[in-house]
């Protein structure tokens, strides 16, 4: 990781400059991280649960770009678009930290092309 940047990062979709991740001493800050495969450029095949996984799997990416994990985790931001989705992500959410999970705020909102899911977080490292 580069100056914030890393090729490990999910493909930006973006109205404007920004980093995939930003680091201020032993805090690791995130971009928003949708569900499209970095591979693909295209959200994976098996509806929101599909989706949801992959915003987690390229947070964890961008995350060890900048030299954190999920287990170092604060702090979470989950945005989607529809409240029906939010059992597949308090499951995926539980599985990711089962033990002691984040602080979290999530909201509904309305997210740039057509993703459902949009996920950000902040990390203390050692």
């Amino acid at each position: 990781m580069t100056d914030g940047h890393s090729d490990a990062a999910e493909p930006a979709f973006t109205l404007g400059p920004y980093s995939p991740a930003t680091r201020a001493g032993n805090l690791v800050f995130t971009s928003a991280q949708s569900g499209v495969d970095p591979a693909t450029n295209e959200v994976p095949p098996g509806g929101f649960e599909a989706e949801c996984r992959q915003a987690f799997a390229n947070l964890s990416r961008t995350l060890k770009a900048a030299g954190a994990e999920l287990a170092e985790v604060v702090k979470m931001t989950v945005l989607y678009t529809d409240l029906s989705y939010l059992p597949v992500i308090n499951e995926i959410f539980t599985e990711t930290f089962p033990d002691t999970p984040p602080a979290r705020t999530a909201a509904v909102v309305r997210l740039a092309g057509n993703r459902r899911i949009a996920i950000d977080a902040i990390a203390a490292t050692s």
